[in-house]
């Protein structure tokens, strides 16, 4: 599959700073980010509020996130995550970077089938095969 302009979910970034993505993802990763992903401002929360990083894993932490862009706070996105947990059992990080990608109209790329891929498009919704475990 080829690269693509996506929405990252935190559980791309985790999955990759503890070193469990497969070689295939950790390819598809590094080209994704070549292409000018987005993520939600919570992914940068829960990325860099993490209590347990040393001083050289925030500082990676913080390096990676220099190569996205990061989506804040709108009014059209509160109101669609808003949504999105009235309809869905959901926790609010989820429904925050849900509604960002519909916002942005751009895929999410997750390694993780939630409920949420239920209301986004095929093309919203991108689990990339083998997306998590080495290989």
């Amino acid at each position: 599959m080829i690269a693509k302009r996506c929405v990252l979910d935190s559980n791309v970034l985790i999955y990759h700073l503890n070193g469990v993505l497969n070689d295939g993802m950790e390819k598809l990763l590094a080209d994704v980010l070549l292409n000018g992903p987005y993520i939600s401002v919570i992914t940068r929360i829960e990325i860099l509020g993490w209590r347990r990083h040393t001083a050289a894993s925030l500082q990676y932490a913080t390096e990676l996130l220099s190569y996205v862009n990061e989506q804040g706070l709108t009014t059209e996105i509160i109101q669609k995550c808003i949504q999105l947990r009235q309809n869905l059992s959901i926790k609010i990080p989820d429904a925050l970077i849900g509604a960002t990608a519909i916002h942005l109209a751009l895929p999410l790329m997750t390694v993780t089938s939630f409920e949420i891929r239920g209301t986004l498009s095929h093309d919203q919704a991108w689990v990339p095969d083998g997306a998590h475990g080495r290989s």
